[in-house]
């Protein structure tokens, strides 16, 4: 009996060393570090260009593989507070602000200054996002304005003229009439529609007004301006039928089988037009040759265009810290924006690989040269990320303006209920949360002093110091306005 309970015992052993060993990252000589996000044969290549670039810098090499199962920013989250995270994840959305938050990424400022992807080596406009109360978190991957993608060939077909690159929303509204029109017969069920959507944020910002204040202590979305943006987007889609609902949206995507039906209706012309960024390129290229444009959101005054993407943070856990910070460091290499300019998957991080010829017309794709030249465009001139506010999540902010407004399109609140609604739950939110953490609540005392004596400057026609405003918006629009204060040399 001993010699069998030995025998078990040894074959244990051999079993757990055997599972060990075979493990992923027991099976290779060179460190093993993971990276969330989608496998796809484009990621595919960036890291197989990334083991290039290493090489070409001398570099250790590092054997990067990509974790496809964890994408879901709950899973992403559970696993990062738990202490098992992947060593680098990718971050769009709420997520840029919300997983720094629970101390799950690593703080790179120190790293970025020195080897080279610190805020200053990407566009201006996206420090904000990559950047949490003074530190850097992440780097861009992916980036750009969003735009209304035009297929030209379906305004051809159906008569209607072609949208201009800049309009205001009685010309946007005038031209959707005419499509929807023309698309779909009377007597008819609707089968086709102007656009997917339109950007509330770009309508609110063309008159002067964000979702906060200069500082991020108080929503403004109970202002009159929000007011008339949703009593018009509503009017467009309850009564001029330019965009669908989101049941009709999904009522159309039940109708294709596979993914991508936004670009499955523009490719048939169900949407004129579809609003998205430049990375779409890589879900329209494989469909044919389009002729294809591009136009900003329909705004009435302050040119801007909504600008984001994604990025990628090092897990606070990484047990290979340098070598997940190395690929930051890569992402702001000639090796990945060339990459990028060649995949067309939204702009290259670094500015400048976005001015080429190479980028802006590419060879053999005369077809796509307007929509290039008008996201680079966007991006330099007008885009603007999302305002954000310490003081509350984007994720909060995105689903109590989001539920609000459903409820307004299906009639149970009119538009100036639903603002007023709008800003008494995020405002509520803001000193739930300022309540809880004293920390914050001291930076928000701090702020409201600074906001006090902005609205007194304002009121006086004085011009107000860069660094008194926090919200990116409000410092494009000061600019713009000509009030904020010149910095002396």
């Amino acid at each position: 009996m001993k010699a069998f309970f030995a025998i078990c015992t040894l074959g244990l052993t051999l079993g757990s060393a055997l599972l060990y060993w075979s493990l992923p990252g027991k099976q290779t000589e060179v460190p093993v570090i993971w990276w969330i996000t989608q496998d796809d044969h484009y990621k595919q290549e960036i890291v197989t260009v990334f083991r290039e670039w290493l090489r070409d810098q001398g570099l250790p090499d590092v054997d990067l593989r990509i974790d496809n199962t964890n994408q879901d920013a709950t899973k992403k989250l559970v696993q990062g507070v738990s202490g098992v995270g992947a060593d680098l994840m990718d971050l769009y959305g709420f997520q840029i602000d919300l997983f720094p938050a629970t101390g799950m990424m690593l703080d790179v400022t120190e790293e970025a200054r020195q080897l080279g992807f610190s805020p200053e080596h990407t566009y201006p406009a996206l420090r904000d996002e990559i950047v949490q109360n003074g530190r850097q978190y992440s780097f861009p991957r992916n980036t750009g304005s969003a735009l209304f993608w035009v297929n030209r060939g379906t305004f051809r077909r159906l008569g209607v003229p072609f949208p201009p690159y800049r309009w205001s929303t009685d010309e946007f509204e005038e031209l959707g009439k005419k499509f929807v029109a023309a698309a779909n017969p009377p007597g008819t069920r609707q089968r086709a529609y102007f656009v997917n959507g339109v950007s509330r944020d770009v309508m609110r910002r063309g008159l002067g007004l964000s979702t906060f204040n200069e500082t991020g202590t108080f929503c403004t979305l109970g202002d009159e301006r929000n007011v008339a943006v949703l009593a018009r987007v509503r009017k467009w889609v309850v009564e001029d039928r330019l965009m669908p609902t989101r049941e009709e949206d999904a009522a159309m995507a039940a109708d294709i089988s596979g993914a991508g039906s936004m670009f499955s209706h523009f490719d048939s012309g169900r949407f004129g037009m579809i609003y998205t960024g430049h990375w779409a390129f890589i879900m329209i290229r494989p469909r044919g040759t389009f002729e294809l444009a591009a136009a900003e959101g329909p705004q009435d005054g302050f040119p801007n265009t909504e600008m984001g993407g994604g990025a990628v943070g090092v897990y606070a856990g990484s047990k290979h810290r340098e070598h997940a910070v190395r690929f930051l460091q890569y992402l702001g290499s000639e090796h990945f924006n060339r990459l990028i300019v060649r995949q067309a998957d939204s702009l290259p991080p670094v500015p400048h690989y976005a001015t080429t010829d190479e980028f802006l017309r590419p060879a053999g794709k005369e077809n796509e040269w307007p929509v290039h030249q008008a996201f680079a465009r966007a991006t330099a001139e007008t885009g603007i990320t999302l305002s954000k506010s310490p003081f509350v999540l984007q994720s909060v902010v995105y689903r109590l303006e989001m539920e609000i407004y459903e409820s307004m399109l299906a009639g149970r609140l009119t538009p100036a209920e639903a603002a007023a609604l709008m800003a008494d739950r995020i405002n509520a939110e803001i000193q739930l949360t300022v309540r809880r953490d004293p920390a914050l609540r001291a930076l928000y005392e701090e702020r409201l002093e600074v906001q006090r004596r902005i609205e007194e400057k304002r009121a006086r026609g004085e011009r107000v110091p860069e660094a008194w405003i926090s919200e990116a918006f409000h410092r494009a629009y000061y600019r713009a306005q000509g009030w904020l204060e010149e910095e002396k040399p």
